[in-house]
């Protein structure tokens, strides 16, 4: 029984630490997501749209998840 409670207790520390390591993006950092999330923002930055603040973690997930003969898209 102890050992189970022990348990509970590691499992719920992560969940903390989880918890405070997100960005604004509320995702866990360097999940799918996550990287998702960004894409998403960096193009609507690039074609002029409303988007949330960029991270510096944000946009160098971005860049390194983009090939190097990337061209975005056009400005609506």
């Amino acid at each position: 029984m102890n050992r189970r409670v022990g348990k509970g207790n590691i499992l719920q520390r992560i969940e903390a630490l989880e918890a405070v390591s997100t960005d604004d993006s509320g995702l866990l950092p360097d999940s799918p997501e996550w990287l998702a999330f960004w894409q998403r923002q960096v193009q609507l930055y690039e074609t002029g749209q409303e988007h949330v603040p960029l991270t510096l973690e944000g946009i160098r997930a971005y860049m390194q998840a983009t090939p190097d003969n990337y061209e975005p898209a056009e400005a609506s």
